[in-house]
């Protein structure tokens, strides 16, 4: 079983060919054993329309072993045909990584229909703007901008640049944004068939890329046939890989994501839902930490003899709680304490506000990937935690942070009844 950490801006933890489409949709084609095209998903009844389905279970067929990951279906269409009478340049993709680690739409090639023929960024000259979004395990995902029309639930954002992961026709990546990792190019890989993010930040690199020349986040060729890879000089905000939910025409100033708490151990399957919009319901003795220009905060761990984790985040991406501590380690890095260990932290934002102090189990990691319910592997988790090695003032509170709370994201420059963004409130 792999960790799943954050997709992180590359400003902050980690450093961070061919030709476009027609003006027009193309009709759609039959690919033989490739994903297929759908129209527009129904809103289910008695369900918002500001409101979508997540959930955790065992992930994509023919991947490995995933727990805490939490999923939800994305629809991409052809831009324009989102709104069209009869739309049927769209595909719904399943079991997409909900993410509020990283910002933009990221989509793996093998997972989306050739029909979709979604026209390519491109920069001077005609040549394709390619991404590159890194992990902080130095994981890595590859591929060109595109331009879709992102459906979640009952919204729609148009023309989004989003980012198509492992294209075979861009199989090189840079060595500056491999930096000897690993490549996430198949489902089996990231555990997943793309990236949902939609956390605090509109854009994936924001001014800085907007300003730096080879930011490390945004590339292009030199040539037609893409043999010779080279950053790009500076990739405009308009062009950056962008979070689709402030780009909604309403519900657009932040997410709140509510996953009921779990009474056990663990469970094989979770559901939840993500609502878009701050502000639709009774927000009274919500906790709002300010985080600081690139979206921290710090954690404070009572009774540890440790320094305090001023780079810390709260993220759906993550599969457990990661941070480094003198707990006993097992496979893969994760804690696997002889006893049951429970911690007590205070979280404190940029302008010195605190939490109420809080209480967190830390259990076995072993029995808990051992544990079955009715001879059904359990895949979620509300107690898993790990390690998080180089990165000692990192505390990563990922999915189990979740269980039992709602928590929000305030989007940068969007006003709520809980303030301007950004901001974490749970």
């Amino acid at each position: 079983m792999n960790r799943v950490l954050a997709l992180v801006l590359v400003a902050t933890l980690v450093t961070a060919c061919g030709g476009g489409g027609g003006g027009s949709a193309p009709a759609p084609i039959s690919v033989p054993g490739a994903p297929t095209l759908n129209s527009l998903p129904t809103i289910a009844p008695g369900v918002k329309n500001n409101e979508l389905r997540i959930y955790v279970d065992a992930g994509p067929d023919d991947t490995v072993y995933n727990v805490n990951r939490l999923y939800t279906d994305v629809t991409v269409c052809y831009p324009g045909m989102s709104s069209a009478g009869s739309p049927t340049q769209c595909q719904t993709i399943n079991h997409v990584l909900v993410d509020t680690g990283s910002f933009g739409l990221r989509l793996l090639s093998s997972a989306m229909a050739p029909a979709l023929n979604l026209d390519r960024e491109t920069v001077t000259g005609g040549l394709p703007l390619i991404n590159c979004a890194q992990f902080v395990d130095l994981s890595f995902a590859w591929g060109p901008v595109v331009r879709a029309d992102v459906v979640l639930g009952g919204k729609t954002a148009a023309s989004v640049p989003i980012q198509v992961i492992a294209d075979p026709s861009f199989n090189s990546p840079a060595d500056t944004c491999s930096v000897g990792g690993t490549a996430m190019t198949t489902a089996k890989a990231l555990g997943a068939n793309g990236i949902l993010g939609i956390g605090l930040f509109k854009e994936d690199c924001g001014e800085r890329c907007n300003n730096i020349v080879n930011n490390g986040s945004y590339y292009t060729c030199t040539d037609a046939n893409c043999t010779v890879i080279t950053g790009a000089k500076t990739t405009s905000l308009d062009q950056q890989v962008q979070n689709p939910v402030p780009l909604f025409d309403t519900d657009n100033n932040g997410v709140q994501i509510a996953l009921p708490a779990i009474t056990s151990t663990g469970v094989p399957t979770w559901d939840g839902i993500l609502t878009f919009g701050i502000g639709t319901q009774s927000l009274a003795s919500v906790t709002v930490l300010t985080p600081d220009s690139s979206g921290y905060f710090t954690t404070v761990l009572a009774g540890q003899n440790l320094p305090n984790f001023t780079r810390s985040f709260i993220d759906s991406g993550s599969n457990g709680l990661f941070f480094e501590s003198a707990i006993e380690k097992c496979g893969d890095g994760f804690y696997c304490p002889t006893s049951p260990t429970t911690l007590l932290a205070t979280l404190v934002d940029a302008k010195g506000a605190s939490s109420p102090e809080l209480l967190f189990p830390i259990g076995n990691a072993t029995d808990l990937f051992a544990s079955r319910t009715n001879t059904v592997r359990n895949h979620v988790f509300p107690t898993l935690a790990g390690d998080i090695p180089g990165h000692p003032s990192t505390f990563d509170w990922g999915l189990p942070f979740f269980y039992g709370r709602r928590v929000f994201f305030g989007i940068e420059g969007q006003a709520s009844t809980l303030g301007t963004g950004p901001f974490y409130a749970f």
